[in-house]
């Protein structure tokens, strides 16, 4: 709970607990009640002396800043008063106790200055209502028709609440520039508000908003759409924002928008509890400025609109410009992060007055482009969004300015920002037929670095005979995604029809290749029951046609089809109705099935209902189910149910589940299979084995390969070693159909691992797709729910920093070559490459040469390689794969090589001297 109601409803709370303790005794409470004495004043001090224990656990309560429990205590203490009053002559009920309580000694603060007079008393069996009201009541720049406080006091604790009616907002006095020229001095709207402070905080309509609310403005040539109400706690303070959203147009030439201007009333609990103004005066009332302005013009020749949003982390903008036949559009959005720098991507496109004719009736209607700094691209965004609209956002919008915020939040959520982004792509608007064009098609090919993804986004119309009369008009929407480990292809079909035929469905094609790799196709979605839906294609939308002709039948179809890659599935429904008057009769028909390949089975769910209704309930009706699975054995299963109108019993029949058969023997059993045998025959395959980068190494050159079947590391690398015929570190129960020995084994890489004798290096773990299912023991519907691969160790990758090993110790193994280079010139194509075996280093300058190119910025160079007096620096890493440096004369080798520009620095040559680099590379 934030300070400000806390405070407020301590103080209320405080208040209650003052007057009980006024009243502490019987002759105390009959004088501050102004009855005559009880005639039973030890009945009534029992039940003062039960109040003041509670009125003590709540001002502990209070002391420990728990509110909440404080306000119950309160209300328990106040239960006890009203039983105590009760037994006072003159008392004629609760309510009456309550009003002579707060009559004798008025709350303060805001009740004073409203100038609120007696409250209304209103006890209930779980709390106590005091209700002041007032008519024509004014704070600040609110002026209140009919103003109510009302503090509730019960079970459920204290909660004060403001309520106004016809209240007056006066925008006029606290509007900068055109807006106050717009709307006028004494322009006011007129709302109704609601404040609540309770153990929730402050609230509007039991929201902290922004809340819409319904109002008019007494303004000459601005229209008020409606107010959005906000409350920002901050503290002991709270701020009521109260944002517009005014329009105006001046004699058809000049339009303008203004969306979130409005004022910030500050509500400050130390100045409510002192009895000051709740708002203050004038001067702590500020404006609001607009979060969004939009104009239009149309003079002529020329015409156009924009809008210019203000958003949290910049702002975003959309432009719609006619000069004579040619039509602009742009919209964009520019954003800055502290810590992530800015971010922009703009899309424009530019409408031809006459299309170019392209040949065979096609034509170019439109091209446009998107580009983006700083910016990615979340194809979850447009893969969701396809059969809600979102390419009618982004390509080729028909109207900028008026849908101008949507187009904006659709762009932000298309694009988010990312630090070193970019995206770019062209789109154009193609069309077919004439004289009229019958198939349009917006397409928009984006490229996104530096994680590469290429987008296709695409959205097609064929309306025949023509968009305005349209008998058959289709609408399609179409992504195509490859890059970030998967192919993707999608398409949705809405707000499309055939006739007064309804026509709606998405297909869709997936191909993972990393992460959890599978391949699905599906036209429709997806069994229910199936639970490894990817997420890219979860939200399908079933392929279904709707009739509803203006005589009372309705039809609808819907169907589906997926095949993973261990399941069949399809299915669909059949619904048919026909009302006449107030009744109708309606029927379905369902079906589902699913067929899983290893092992193999199905499952085979239909339904069939039809019902009578009237006045939209239903009379009588039947449903019946069936359930069938198989073939090991066959299991059969179903339900019948009949509905009849009240007061009948509904009878019911359920049946099974019947096992039929015990399925057809088993193939024989092939012999177990010994798990170590195969990972161990596998790692020691020559494909097994390759070299890999070190994460987040920056790789100073690639060399190219020695010779074919060799593995090269270069210093900088890795060697990893991995197989696919079982996972590591995972319990094995069988390999398809094959039992494991033992059962249940484990495979597990233990201990070092050594390069030579003695040389321990260091390995972290490889981990590649395996279909999990073929190797544990799992129920069917287990395996439906298991996805069809996962990620599971495979092998280890071996670091060789730091082995204490010496090339000498490798030449088992190992093969020695004369490194090849080649020397170009990026800014002289007209120079040939020069190429050659052996690449000679003249000390001196060399050196220079060296430590300005690539090689000096290596992450192993550093200054202090350099100094004095360490001619020869032995680096710490000492690879499988080592870089020799050796002088041409005497073929002397140099130890300590590591980056080239070290190596010359390194060597001790005489004046005019030359090197030569060879490397080693492991078969």
């Amino acid at each position: 709970m934030d300070e400000l109601p806390r405070r407020l409803l301590r103080a209320a709370i405080d208040y209650v607990l003052a007057r009980l303790r006024a009243m502490d005794t019987p002759d105390k409470m009959r004088q501050e009640l102004g009855v005559a004495p009880p005639p039973d004043p030890a009945a009534v001090k029992s039940r003062i002396d039960a109040g003041l224990l509670e009125a003590d656990a709540a001002a502990t309560a209070l002391a420990a800043n728990d509110v909440a429990n404080g306000a119950r205590h309160a209300w328990s203490a106040v239960q006890r008063f009203l039983e105590a009053a009760a037994l006072l002559p003159g008392v004629a009920n609760g309510a009456d106790a309550v009003q002579r309580a707060v009559n004798k000694a008025p709350p303060g603060a805001l009740v004073s200055q409203l100038q609120l007079t007696s409250p209304t008393a209103t006890p209930r069996a779980d709390a106590v209502d005091l209700t002041w009201s007032k008519n024509d009541a004014q704070v600040s720049l609110l002026r209140a028709g009919t103003i109510e406080l009302i503090v509730t006091l019960g079970t459920k604790g204290l909660a004060m609440t403001v309520r106004g009616r016809q209240v007056r907002i006066e925008l006029g006095h606290a509007a900068p520039g055109v807006v106050r020229l717009l709307i006028g001095a004494a322009g006011s709207a007129a709302v109704d508000l609601e404040l609540t402070v309770d153990d929730r905080g402050v609230t509007s309509a039991g929201s902290l908003g922004p809340i819409a609310l319904p109002a008019r403005l007494d303004a000459k040539v601005v229209d008020l759409e409606g107010l959005d109400l906000t409350l920002k706690p901050d503290g002991a303070r709270f701020a009521l924002l109260i944002r517009s959203r005014i329009s105006t147009d001046i004699a058809g030439v000049l339009g303008a928008r203004i969306d979130g201007y409005g004022v910030r009333l500050p509500l400050d609990a130390d100045r409510v509890l002192q009895g000051g103004p709740p708002f203050g005066g004038l001067d702590a009332i500020t404006p609001v400025a607009p979060n969004g302005i939009g104009l239009s013009l149309s003079a002529g020749p020329v015409s156009g609109s924009g809008y210019l949003l203000s958003m949290d982390d910049g702002f975003g903008g959309v432009l719609d410009l006619r000069l004579g036949p040619v039509r602009v559009t742009a919209f964009g959005l520019l954003r800055s992060v502290p810590g992530e720098g800015l971010s922009f991507v703009a899309v424009m496109a530019v409408h031809f007055p006459v299309p170019v004719e392209l040949g065979f009736l096609f034509t170019l209607n439109a091209v446009g482009g998107i580009v983006g700094l700083g910016v990615t691209i979340d194809p979850a965004a447009i893969s969701s969004g396809l059969k809600d609209g979102v390419l009618d956002r982004l390509l080729f919008p028909d109207d900028v300015r008026q849908a101008a915020p949507k187009i904006l939040q659709t762009l932000a959520a298309v694009f988010p920002r990312e630090p070193g982004g970019f995206v770019i792509g062209p789109m154009v608007r193609l069309a077919w037929g004439r004289p009229v064009s019958l198939v349009t098609l917006d397409v928009a090919v984006l490229l996104a670095v530096p994680d590469p993804l290429i987008l296709v986004l695409g959205r097609a119309r064929a309306a025949i005979p023509s968009e305005q009369a349209a008998i058959i008009d289709l609408r399609a929407a179409v992504l195509v995604q490859i890059g970030r480990g998967i192919v993707l292809m999608r398409a949705e079909l809405f707000s499309s029809r055939v006739g007064f035929v309804s026509v709606y469905g998405g297909i869709g094609m997936l191909i993972r290749f990393e992460g959890e790799r599978t391949v699905v196709i599906s036209a429709g979605g997806f069994h229910p029951t199936y639970s490894h839906k990817p997420a890219e294609l979860a939200d399908l939308s079933r392929i279904g046609a709707e009739m509803s002709p203006p005589i009372g039948l309705q039809l609808r179809l819907q169907g589906y089809v997926a095949l993973t890659p261990n399941t069949v599935q399809f299915g669909g429904s059949i619904e048919l109705g026909l009302s006449v008057g107030v009744a109708a009769v309606r029927g379905s028909l369902t079906l589902d099935a699913i067929i899983q390949f290893d092992p193999f089975g199905f499952v085979v769910d239909a339904t069939a209902s039809a019902h009578v209704e009237v006045l939209g309930f239903s009379l009588v009706g039947v449903r019946l189910s069936l359930h069938l699975a198989g073939p090991s054995p066959w299991r059969v299963s179903g339900t019948g149910r009949v509905s009849l109108p009240w007061p009948l019993p509904d009878p019911s029949l359920d049946f099974g589940p019947i096992e039929i058969g015990d399925g057809a023997p088993p193939d024989p059993a092939p012999p177990p299979v010994r798990p170590l045998e195969r990972v161990r025959d596998a790692m020691r395959e020559r494909d097994a084995w390759q070299r890999v980068d070190r994460q987040r190494q920056r790789v100073p050159v690639r060399l190219r390969p020695i010779a074919a079947g060799e593995l090269v590391i270069e210093p900088w690398g890795l060697v990893e070693v991995s197989q696919k015929a079982f996972p590591l570190e995972m319990t094995l129960d069988r390999h398809g159909r094959a039992m494991v020995e033992p059962a249940g084994c484990r495979i597990s890489v233990n201990g070092a691992v050594t390069l030579g004798p003695g040389a321990e290096a260091s390995h972290s773990a490889v981990n590649q797709s395996f279909p999990v299912g073929q190797f544990l023991k799992l129920t069917k519907d287990e395996q439906l729910a298991a996805p069809e691969f996962e990620d599971r160790q495979s092998g280890i990758a071996i670091d060789p920093a730091g082995a204490e090993t010496a090339v000498s110790q490798l030449v088992g193994f190992a093969a020695e070559a004369t490194m090849s280079y080649e020397d170009s010139w990026h800014e002289r194509p007209d120079v040939e490459p020069q190429r050659g075996r052996r690449m000679f280093l003249f000390t001196g300058w060399a050196a220079l040469l060296l430590d300005a190119g690539p090689a000096g910025a290596a992450s192993l160079r550093s200054a202090d390689r350099y100094l004095e007096g360490e001619p020869v620096r032995v680096i710490g890493v000492r690879p499988v794969s080592e870089v020799r440096l050796t002088d041409v004369d005497t073929g002397a080798e140099m130890r300590g090589f590591a980056p080239w520009s070290d190596a010359v620095r390194s060597a001790r040559f005489a004046p005019g001297g030359l090197a030569a680099m060879t490397k080693v590379a492991m078969p």
